[in-house]
């Protein structure tokens, strides 16, 4: 059986293997080149030179002086260089020496400029006070230095002044009159105002209970199988009514869910005015003028019949007083009723009623 020969492959050309080659050859020739470098560097040849005119004594050979060996400029650098940085060495020391001086220098400068600065702040306050004592001394010595004739002249100049006063009518006297502190439940119509910002302004509570009284009917109708029924006057002046018509829970009711139907039932009304302008009213000397709108509409009122009832914030009890005041001259009974900044005015059954003076 003939075995079949295999066929021979060529290596493949690899640059890799190449380059390899050239750089050990080179690195062989670089170190050739430093050997050969040292060497010459190192070497120091002594030349052997015998004059021809020269005579010889005694067939002796006469050695020749060795000539000096040539410089070696890298140790004078290396030199030069070691005394630059001695030098420079040097030169940074004595800088540090002169900066540690400065800095204790300064440091002595400032505690003497702390010292010298709470020296004058000390002086300052002995002056003042020396000034303060020279000018009240001053002060005593001129009301000391007052001679017996001026001061006799001052007691005559009184004197007179109050012999005038004397004689003089007495200022006319004004009575002021306050209804007692007694307070009871108003039972006559009642007319409100509010008096928020300084100013008083009517509410016409009578004409918007009108307009609520039209819509109650139709209203109340739908509390037959609702709990609450909501409704809104028109503006009236400055302000609105928004009044709640709530039904009244009978013994067949139960805690949750619609009223009974075809029962019958009643209804309390709750009611609170809303202002739809922001400036109104009027000021405290506006109000108590003739011609103003507060006169007006008091000035027409009989106190027999009629008490007056103010709705008072926090920002107007100077106002309150002064419009009480007026109608306490007039005979009219005044409610006050105070509330706190954003508190609307209302009325309703869980309510209180006004009290008078």
């Amino acid at each position: 059986m003939i075995r079949r020969r295999r066929p021979q492959r060529e290596i493949p050309f690899s640059f890799d293997s190449f380059l390899d080659v050239v750089a050990n050859v080179v690195g062989i020739i670089l170190r050739l080149i430093l050997v050969a470098w040292v060497g010459a560097r190192s070497y120091h040849p002594t030349p052997t030179t015998t004059p021809a005119t020269a005579p010889l004594a005694d067939n002796e050979p006469v050695d020749a002086p060795e000539p000096p060996a040539p410089p070696d400029r890298l140790a004078d650098d290396l030199e030069q260089q070691r005394r630059a940085l001695a030098a420079a060495q040097q030169q940074l020391l004595d800088q540090l020496h002169q900066w540690e001086q400065a800095r204790d220098l300064r440091t002595e400068t400032e505690h003497k400029l702390t010292n010298e600065t709470a020296r004058l702040q000390a002086l300052q306050a002995q002056r003042a006070a020396a000034e303060q004592a020279a000018a009240d001394h001053g002060k005593k010595v001129e009301t000391a230095a007052l001679s017996l004739p001026e001061i006799r002249s001052r007691v005559q100049n009184v004197s007179a002044e109050l012999e005038k006063l004397q004689k003089s009518a007495p200022p006319a006297k004004h009575a002021l009159r306050y209804k007692t502190p007694v307070s009871q439940a108003l039972q006559t119509e009642e007319l409100f105002f509010e008096c928020k910002g300084g100013r008083v302004t009517l509410i016409d509570v009578g004409a918007m209970l009108e307009q609520m009284n039209r819509e109650r009917e139709s209203k109340a109708r739908q509390l037959a199988t609702q709990w609450e029924v909501e409704g809104a006057t028109d503006p009236v002046g400055a302000f609105r009514m928004h009044y709640d018509l709530e039904r009244e829970r009978g013994a067949v009711d139960g805690p949750g869910g619609p009223p009974a139907p075809g029962m019958q039932f009643s209804y309390s009304i709750s009611w609170m005015v809303e202002p739809v302008a922001e400036m109104r009213g009027e000021g405290a000397d506006a109000a108590l003028a003739a011609t103003s709108d507060f006169r007006k509409v008091v000035d027409a009122l009989d106190p027999k019949t009629t008490a007056v009832t103010f709705w008072v914030y926090s920002d107007s009890y100077s106002l309150y007083r002064r419009l009480r005041d007026y109608l306490h001259d007039r005979d009219f009974v005044v409610a006050g009723r105070p509330l706190m900044e954003g508190m609307p005015i209302g009325s309703s059954r869980r309510g209180t009623a006004s009290r008078g003076q």
